[in-house]
């Protein structure tokens, strides 16, 4: 009893938002409505209990008396013609793809600027990203540097629109602000539970519990965040440094192209690429110095990894880049292509690397242009060496 009573005081205390007055959601699925009505006064752990146990929903105004916030969202929410389950199948292959993309990179940017963030499926139509803090800050300080990140992702989604809540930096009138939906509830319309992403087992008690481990922002944290992103800048958390030291060209063009992030994030989850997938990963990737290393270090991770299928397609790589409207068009994206300068009359996403040569070596060649690529170059020829020496002769009696 008293661990329980520890998880929902943290949970209350993590949570917290305006001192006098919190939310019930109620919903009329006959008449397909739903809203929440006020519920004024504090919030205590017994209705912590109830809310993580199904019996009601709840949801805070973050913003408390003081203009300060303990919590802050960016709300992720499906856009409203695809809520409706008339959808094509293109459609849901670029929600899917969309969304993997969405759950890795806004978190992994958030991290970037020393923001960490709870990933929660909402039970509604989207994801919430929670950034809790250690004490109270001021609501216009966290507002700006969540709206720094949204803003900079937002570009790459059509099928989920973002939002940042608190939508006020102060309280103004009798409003009560805007609310958001407490995590671990039950959607009262949907009837689908919520649950943080991060942990395997979705059971409320083990989310809770998961909750001793979340490391808060500090208001010194939110004092450095800063546009630097949006001016065109590749910002690097130190967990990932060592990562974009090795691969530069897959960390800048993946940060730049909306096409290659969304392609490299299933990569890295060692999802299966459709053959779309792939080729556009051979038709950008492959005509850079370093292609072979750098397309041996994504395929790598995928279930069906053949190093010698991959040298055999590198090798058979002529012509030119995959332009970006052939891009868009193998993913059936909608996104606004990117703005290159006037000069690039042919526009693809190696324009984005700053090595890249008007008038580049024969496709698939790697040059060596200083000591460090040399290095690469060798160690990639004795990894081919060791696979096909690991492949071992065939064997059989004939």
């Amino acid at each position: 009893m008293r661990t329980k009573e520890e998880v929902l005081d943290r949970f209350l205390r993590l949570f917290s938002g305006r001192e006098d007055c919190f939310a019930r959601q109620w919903a009329d699925k006959q008449a397909g409505t739903q809203g929440y009505v006020p519920v004024r006064r504090p919030m205590s752990t017994a209705d912590v209990l109830d809310h993580i146990r199904g019996q009601k929903t709840y949801g805070i105004y973050l913003l408390r008396y003081d203009s300060t916030v303990m919590a802050a969202v960016i709300d992720a929410d499906l856009v409203s013609r695809l809520r409706s389950g008339k959808v094509t199948p293109q459609d849901r292959d670029l929600v899917n793809r969309e969304k993997r993309y969405l759950l890795t990179r806004l978190p992994e940017l958030s991290r970037e600027k020393g923001l960490p963030c709870l990933v929660e499926f909402s039970g509604g139509k989207g994801f919430h990203f929670w950034y809790l803090f250690a004490e109270p800050v001021p609501a216009p300080q966290a507002r700006s540097a969540l709206q720094i990140i949204a803003r900079r992702v937002a570009p790459d989604f059509t099928c989920f629109t973002l939002e940042v809540f608190p939508k006020q930096d102060q309280l103004a009138g009798k409003g009560l602000d805007n609310l958001v939906k407490l995590p671990l509830g039950i959607h009262r319309f949907s009837g689908r539970p919520s649950h943080f992403l991060h942990v395997a087992d979705c059971s409320p008690w083990v989310q809770l519990e998961a909750l001793r481990k979340v490391r808060l922002i500090q208001e010194d944290d939110l004092s450095q965040v800063s546009d630097a992103a949006e001016r065109g800048e590749l910002v690097v958390h130190p967990k990932v440094e060592q990562w974009a030291k090795e691969y530069p060209e897959l960390a800048l063009l993946g940060d730049r192209c909306t096409a290659l992030g969304q392609i490299m994030a299933d990569c890295r989850q060692s999802r299966t690429l459709s053959l779309r997938e792939e080729k556009i990963l051979y038709g950008t990737i492959g005509f850079l110095p370093r292609a072979r290393t750098l397309l041996h270090h994504l395929f790598q991770e995928l279930p069906e990894y053949n190093p010698h299928l991959v040298d055999y397609r590198i090798s058979r790589l002529r012509g030119t880049p995959l332009g970006c409207k052939r891009i868009h068009s193998l993913l059936n994206l909608v996104v606004d292509q990117c703005p290159f300068p006037a000069w690039a009359a042919y526009e693809h996403p190696l324009l984005h690397w700053p090595d890249w040569s008007a008038n580049p070596t024969e496709a698939g060649a790697e040059r060596v242009i200083n000591p460090r690529d040399a290095l690469a170059r060798l160690q990639d020829a004795i990894g081919m060496v060791e696979r096909f020496l690991d492949a071992g002769p065939a064997s059989g009696n004939g």
